[in-house]
């Protein structure tokens, strides 16, 4: 390593606390972390945000993902990285650049290392999937993290080494750190293995007795240990749960996959550190809170509190909600925000929401219109400033979504308003904790992670946890439970709610019980500590004791397995669908062919064919009126089929079950497959229905190709299990509350005894109680057997306890000590109440609502963000008033003298600082000419306080015989004699100046602040600074 390569005036970069939060430094200042994330860094958005004033930049490349340019062995292709930075530096000459690099193995690399790449406890067989490096590999570690360190030199070395803040190390799928194709049950690769082994040996300090024992495998080795296959990973003892004194080797193997992805980031953190010397930031998207309930637990983050120890990362991103993002939800961070805060790890949101300008066919569109669009770019900086995090906009298209003046103009507003967030107290307020245990997932089985349920999903549309939260009329923070049995968590908090705590060892159950003090409130939600450690089994005692409530247990009798029943069997042979069992699918694609060369058997067979400009081609459907599927029920569908046109590039076959009112997110028994043309074969897939009564099949071409179906058989193997515990509220004390809550099956059923509690809630099936409240002397216990806790019982639970909800509306609100930020759910006006009196400032308006505000409304729309400032920002010393506007409207200032007097001026000449400035002219005949006012609704002075005003001044032409500039202090309602703060001064014409006047304001409520020229001349003002003393 070169240490000369860091130049002495190199830029710096890290991260220290800054006013109760993490914060990012640049150059030893604190910096908003506001980022533009495109592919590439667009000219037209390049303008659009260096105008605001963003310095922060990221981006991958135009056409493709940007990586290592790993081309052969030991050969590494620099141009284009070279491209990309040059490109950056040409259109952002004065930003800082934060490139995402992906690792991903090259092709060529895991054809020469088959055994490195990631295996599956289920064969893809023919399925098209995307083949990568296992993550426990030490060959890829290794290798890739040789031209890391290479790429790293690079930069360093290179022209662009100043314009460099940090990396964004980028792996898994989509760069995210998840494994490809989780749906197949990775990683059975040997590399994996071994670090399964590396784990055991560590955990068990090398002892093979303490192995088998824990195991209970007394033929065991740590030579031989084997990964568990799909069986044992779906197995479940009790319900779905496994039981932990039996579940120790797969709970170990689940601890060992997480930990080798952490230790992968940890890997090549560690590499870009040491190379750069400390310089460069390095940046993860890691940490997700679960959101994808429809698939293997395989799929999410679980080692999130040994990644917020990471010494070597810096920054942690992902993208907030996909479930609720559009106008007027919530769109709430994907993360554990406080925890990462507790280790000085600073977040950013990634706001890729898309605006509706973006081009049709593009995903994820939920603005309609400009109001709207602008609405969700607000709510994400309402986030940034109330959650103390950074954030990056980011445009998938490099260009089209950010292209309209208002959304410019907005990025350079709401910018401002993040540099002054700066000068604030930046820490959390809130009284509500919600705690969090990712190992909890590990101890229950199934082919799908419940766990994921209890934060978003299962319905779109449908109540959901998070979006509960949101919504239930105060802030909360987001821990994990290794930050409470640590005792890193503060003890402000009046309310704890346990979201997914199914297993707890007994440390942590030590931390908990201390918590059963002052009055606080603790909830529950399903489970509780069910699953204890591994000598203890599954506990329903253990549950008792730690919510202080007893439980009948209930294990769904349903799921039994039975003899395969014939459901249907279609061979088409009639000809038409009208006489089959199916339909042709979307927009009437497919047909009944009888082409020899298309057809599979018989005369007849259902056909697609699609082009390759075709996304998705869905060609064939069970008819919904036939074909009736059992919810809940497991099926397997087999069928032949024929490949009849290759598909084309990145296309494949698919299969899936859907329902049309769970929407895609429901979909089950999802499979891709790949055949070569000519080619017949036979396919058969099992999967169980969700509890949705309208699943149909379909088949489908992706990218385009050709494929005959024949010969379908669709059988029932098993019987419907449990449906969901959906539940209502009791509507005496939740009037008008007709909702239906609880979309997921769980089980086992853990119904309380509430002979001395009340019941808040109960299930629609049988009237069973589902909320349960209980006081105890000390403390509060409510057990909530379902899922979500409905905002509404949030709501009532905090005001009981004391917590300050600001809101009863419903909307999505976050707060922070200083941050009010408001996203409408629906119209009407909203009442917003605070801890204490205090100024509140309307940034959306720009206007100041008092100065000693206990309560206020505000009326809005559906999607619309309101965003608040406790404080007065015209006076608190932070906020220069540039008029760089470009109109009196845009400013805190009007004209003078009924506004007849005054203008912002663009006349270079007349112009101090930027593109405008305040300008007055007088004639020497003109005796006293105000031009310049304080506008009265934005900047309020309050009566007998002390004011420091500071401006800049330039002298055009010079005041006439005993003429001077003047500026003062006036009531309206006290007049003349009350001037306060009144200063005469003369300046030749020529450079600009600086004036600082203070003054005591006597006891009216109405003063302005005035400029104004006596006995002619002209004068420009600008860069107004008033601080309150």
């Amino acid at each position: 390593m070169n240490s000369d390569r860091i130049a002495p005036t190199a830029p710096s970069f890290r991260l220290g606390d800054h006013n109760g939060a993490p914060a990012l430094f640049v150059n030893d200042r604190p910096e908003f972390p506001m980022f533009l994330f495109e592919q590439e860094i667009s000219e037209r958005d390049a303008q659009a945000f260096q105008a605001a004033g963003v310095k922060l930049y990221s981006f991958i490349e135009k056409t493709s993902f940007l990586d290592l340019g790993w081309v052969g062995n030991r050969q590494q292709d620099f141009s284009t990285i070279d491209r990309v930075m040059k490109t950056f530096s040409d259109r952002v000459p004065a930003g800082y650049a934060l490139p995402r690099l992906h690792l991903w193995a090259p092709k060529w690399w895991l054809d020469q290392h088959p055994e490195d790449a990631v295996g599956y406890a289920i064969a893809p067989g023919q399925s098209a999937i995307n083949r990568d490096a296992s993550m426990a590999s030490f060959a890829w570690r290794t290798e890739t993290g040789e031209m890391l360190r290479s790429m790293v030199r690079h930069l360093l070395d290179g022209p662009y080494k100043d314009r460099l803040m940090g990396l964004t190390l980028s792996a898994g799928m989509y760069g995210e750190w998840h494994n490809w194709n989780a749906e197949y049950l990775p990683d059975t690769s040997e590399p994996m293995r071994q670090a399964y082994i590396r784990y055991a040996e560590e955990k068990y300090n090398h002892n093979l007795d303490a192995l088998r024992a824990a195991w209970k495998d007394s033929a065991v080795t740590f030579e031989t240990i084997a990964i568990p296959e799909a069986e044992e990973r779906r197995s479940a003892d009790i319900g779905l749960f496994r039981n932990p004194n039996d579940s120790v080797r797969l709970v170990d193997y689940y601890e060992a996959y997480q930990r080798a992805v952490v230790d992968a980031i940890n890997y090549f953190a560690g590499i870009v550190k040491e190379e750069s010397q400390g310089r460069l930031l390095v940046s993860v998207l890691y940490g997700y809170t679960p959101d994808m309930g429809y698939m293997p637990q395989e799929i999410h983050h679980r080692a999130a509190a040994i990644a917020h120890r990471l010494t070597n990362v810096d920054l942690l991103t992902s993208p907030h909600t996909y479930w609720r993002r559009g106008p007027g939800e919530d769109g709430a961070l994907r993360t554990y925000s406080d925890s990462l805060a507790l280790h000085n790890k600073l977040f950013i949101d990634e706001a890729d929401d898309r605006t509706h300008l973006a081009a049709p066919g593009t995903s994820f569109v939920l603005a309609t219109n400009m109001d709207e669009s602008l609405g969700i770019i607000q709510r994400a900086f309402g986030q940034a400033v109330t959650h103390a995090t950074g954030m990056w906009y980011m445009d998938h298209s490099s260009g089209d979504w950010y292209n309209a003046p208002e959304i410019a103009a907005e990025f350079k507003r709401l910018k401002q308003w993040g540099d002054y967030s700066m000068h604030l107290p930046r820490g959390r307020c809130s009284e509500v904790a919600v705690i969090s245990s990712n190992q909890s997932a590990f101890y229950l089985g199934g082919d799908k992670d419940v766990s994921a349920n209890f934060y978003e999903g299962p319905v779109l549309g449908k109540p959901q946890g998070v979006g509960e939260l949101s919504a239930a009329g105060a802030p909360f923070d987001r821990y994990l439970i290794e930050d409470l049995e640590e005792g890193r968590i503060p003890d402000r908090y009046k309310v704890y709610i346990f979201l997914d705590t199914f297993q707890l060892t007994d440390k942590q159950r030590a931390a908990i019980n201390r918590l059963k003090e002052h009055n606080r409130t603790l909830v529950w939600n399903w489970a509780p500590g069910y699953a204890g450690d591994a000598a203890e089994g599954l506990s329903v005692p253990k549950m008792e004791q730690l919510t202080g409530f007893g439980f009948q247990e209930r294990v769904s009798a349903g799921g039994g397995s039975l003899e395969p029943k014939t459901v249907v069997h279609e061979g088409f042979d009639s000809g038409t669908f009208d006489k089959s069992y199916f339909t042709a699918g979307y927009n009437q694609y497919g047909t009944i062919t009888s082409d020899p060369e298309q057809v599979v058997t018989g005369p007849y067979s259902a056909h697609g064919q699609a082009p390759a400009t075709s996304d998705w081609h869905e060609f064939l459907y069970s008819d919904s009126g036939k074909v009736k599927l059992e919810a809940g029920a497991t099926y397997e569908v087999t069928f032949n089929a024929k490949s009849t046109a290759a598909a084309g590039q990145d296309g494949y076959y698919y299969f899936l079950a859907r329902s049309p009112s769970g929407g895609v997110a429901q979909d089950v028994g999802v499979n891709q497959w790949l055949d070569d043309a000519g080619q017949s074969y036979t396919k058969s897939f099992t999967f169980t229905l969700k509890h949705f009564d309208d699943y149909k099949l379909i088949w489908g071409i992706h990218n385009g190709g050709g494929l005959s179906i024949d010969d379908i058989t669709i059988k029932k193997v098993r019987e419907a299990s449990a449906p969901p515990l959906s539940f209502k509220l009791d509507p005496a004390l939740f009037p008008n509350n007709d909702t239906i809550y609880g979309e997921t099956v769980l089980d086992p059923v853990f119904q309380p005894d509430v002979s001395d509690a009340a019941v808040w809630g109960r299930a629609v099936r049988d009237g069973g109680p589902v909320i349960a409240v209980k006081d105890f002397a000390d403390w509060r216990s409510v057990y909530v057997a379902s899922t979500p806790i409905p905002a509404s019982v949030l709501n009532r639970l905090y005001k009981e306890a004391g917590v300050h909800v600001y809101t009863d509306s419903y909307d999505n609100l976050e707060a922070n000590q200083a941050w009010i930020s408001i996203h409408a759910s629906k119209a009407g006006v909203k009442t917003i109440r605070l801890p204490r009196a205090t100024p509140v400032f309307n940034i959306m308006t720009n206007t100041l609502i008092g100065t000693h505000i206990n309560e206020f409304q505000i009326e809005m729309k559906k999607g619309q963000t309101a965003i608040f400032v406790l404080g007065n920002p015209p006076v608190s010393g932070h906020v220069t008033e540039g008029f760089e506007g470009g109109s009196f409207a845009a400013s805190h200032y009007t004209a003078g003298f009924h506004d007849q007097y005054g203008q912002i001026s663009s006349n270079k000449n007349q112009v101090i600082d930027g593109n405008f400035s305040a300008y007055g002219e007088a004639k020497d005949s003109m005796d006293w000419y105000e031009f310049l006012y304080s506008h009265p609704e934005r900047i309020r002075l309050e009566p007998g306080a002390s004011y420091k005003v500071e401006f800049k001044a330039k002298t055009v032409i010079a005041p006439g015989q005993e003429g001077s500039f003047y500026f003062l202090a006036r009531s309206a309602t006290g007049g003349i004699n009350q001037d306060v703060g009144v200063h005469h001064w003369t300046e030749a014409p020529g450079d600009s100046y600086s004036r600082s006047f203070t003054f005591t304001l006597n006891d009216y409520d109405d003063y302005r602040l005035i400029w104004g020229i006596h006995n002619g001349g002209a004068l420009s003002i600008d860069d107004i600074t008033i601080t309150k003393l």
